[in-house]
């Protein structure tokens, strides 16, 4: 076995590439070959300590990146010496288990708090995302600007005037892959779709101010129906499936009319949330997601309220199980991960016995842990065994789990959950959905924190259609980090501004980054929220 060279892109420290057959106690595992999320592992990045650590890990991975800095003293010396000499890596002897490996079981005995939980997160800022990658990624981002289609049917003179000398210019390689792209993602979608549906373009029909009002009842509507239905679950009750239609119904009318009210919406929600109450506000972040999914594709109604019921129902079946498994804030033994899995099943049969589930909505929870590579679970489909609307879910539930708090992981900012998902995408995920679901989010979303090249930081608050990059950002501390009154400031107009220099995003942030709660520091929502600038 050798070191793999440091993994490109890695800051702030070097990792190595280490098949899962070599790996030995006190190693730090950073990154896996696969998501986090489709494994039992609950913390992102920790140190081996445990043989059911060892075993799962070449249970689910060929390889892993182990970071010598945090792995023990006698094991990084042993790395970095291997890195200099170009040796052949030698790990020092494995020491032999006392006795027979022993699996705890959840079937029999209450799952029980562990030492693990009071160990220290490390904050995720070296995610393994190749350079490949990145640029890709960044080339992709930088396109889509071009490629997008106006959302006004009636294009402005300047408008006219950009795609003339575009059209002076010759086609753009990037921006033709984004339109193929597009142009695929909708081709798998109109396969399964009725004859008579048609895709359409969707036009925002409010501004984000004056949908806002309805978005908050929305949001509210769909969370108490959600968390409703998880009772009735839990306790084998028969749900109130027409009222819980209707939360569905209002989220879709809200989101056609424009998305962004409802996004913000969920990004608020966010804040502060554990668990277990963090459970119906994932599923409704995911349904969230997968409707701005369907839109950006131009799904017809009908298929957006499919998409909607997918994504609040996807993870029903967790209601049954025990909950101290679902808060348990160390690794999932073998067994316990093999209980969790058991959701999709549970949440199903639930279902079903109360509620006649369309085909797609029943296929989009059946399949939303599945992928590509047949790695997923509960039947390890493969490729063209999973659908699109398995695969879509896939994509929405994953995101939203890697921008959430939780207690045993932080949350990772969302272009750094974009990136991720564009890594896996062709092994894990489907590649075209993927490239839509990033233009759908935004690589800002709405409601994130993001740091601002004037060293201020803000919260995005609306998209600009036209200028994906430059989107109307509320400003909530000074150049020193400080907590200011809060003012808006759209950066598109800002960077027309002669007057002024180019102020733009730096970076995206997770929530709650530099302690700053945006809901609580103008809870009273947008409107009348703030002076422009």
């Amino acid at each position: 076995m050798s070191v793999a060279p440091p993994v490109s892109g890695a800051v702030p420290a070097a990792r190595y590439q280490i098949p899962a057959e070599s790996l030995r106690h006190g190693m730090y595992v950073a990154e896996l070959d696969r998501p986090w999320l489709d494994t039992p592992f609950l913390l992102q990045g920790f140190r081996i300590d445990s043989q059911i650590e060892l075993e799962t890990l070449r249970r689910y991975c060929r390889y892993v990146y182990v970071d010598p800095e945090l792995s023990d003293a006698g094991l990084a010396e042993t790395i970095r010496a291997a890195e200099l000499t170009e040796a052949p890596f030698e790990p020092p002897a494995e020491p032999q288990p006392a006795g027979p490996l022993r699996f705890d079981t959840v079937l029999d005995e209450p799952v029980t708090r562990t030492s693990r939980a009071t160990r220290p997160v490390r904050i995720r800022s070296d995610l393994k995302i190749s350079n490949q990658t990145r640029e890709r990624f960044r080339r992709f981002i930088k396109a889509t600007a071009v490629a997008a289609e106006p959302t006004d049917s009636h294009p402005t003179l300047v408008d006219r005037a950009f795609g003339w000398l575009r059209g002076l210019s010759g086609n753009d390689p990037d921006t033709d892959a984004v339109r193929a792209s597009l142009a695929r993602a909708r081709s798998a979608i109109r396969g399964q779709l009725p004859p008579e549906a048609r895709l359409r373009r969707y036009a925002d029909r409010a501004s984000m101010d004056d949908e806002l009002p309805r978005a908050r009842e929305a949001f509210a509507h769909a969370e108490r129906q959600l968390r409703a239905l998880a009772e009735d679950v839990r306790a084998a009750r028969t749900p109130d499936v027409q009222e819980f239609a209707r939360a569905v119904d209002e989220v879709v009318d809200s989101m056609i009319d424009n998305p962004d009210a409802l996004m913000w919406m969920a990004w608020a929600g966010e804040e502060g949330q554990s668990e277990p109450h963090h459970a119906p506000l994932h599923g409704l972040k995911v349904a969230l997601f997968l409707v701005a999914l369907g839109r950006q594709l131009g799904l017809p109604r009908r298929e957006l309220a499919h998409l909607g019921t997918i994504g609040m129902l996807a993870d029903i079946g967790k209601s049954r199980l025990p909950q101290a498994l679902l808060e348990k804030p160390g690794m999932l033994t073998p067994s316990e991960y093999n209980v969790v899995k058991e959701h999709v099943r549970l949440g199903l049969e639930a279902l079903c016995q109360n509620v006649r589930l369309a085909p797609a909505v029943e296929q989009g929870i059946a399949q939303h842990h599945e992928r590509l590579d047949g790695s997923g679970y509960p039947k390890g489909l493969k490729g063209e065994e999973i659908g699109v609307y398995g695969r879509m879910a896939a994509i929405a539930d994953t995101f939203a789990a890697l921008i959430a708090a939780r207690p045993y992981a932080n949350a990772w900012a969302p272009q750094d959950a974009l990136m991720s998902l564009y890594e896996w995408a062709g092994t894990s995920f489907d590649e075209p959905l993927v490239e839509q679901f990033v233009q759908a989010i935004g690589l800002f979303p709405v409601g994130s924190l993001v740091e601002l090249s004037s060293g201020e930081m803000a919260v995005v608050l609306a998209h600009n259609r036209a200028r994906r990059l430059e989107p109307r950002v509320m400003v909530l501390t000074g150049t020193d980090k400080s907590v200011c009154a809060p003012f808006e400031r759209d950066l598109a107009a800002r960077s027309k501004d002669r007057e002024h220099r180019r102020i733009r995003i730096v970076r995206g942030l997770a929530v709650g980054a530099y302690g700053l709660r945006p809901s609580e520091l103008f809870a009273d929502g947008l409107a009348g929220g703030g002076t422009a600038a």
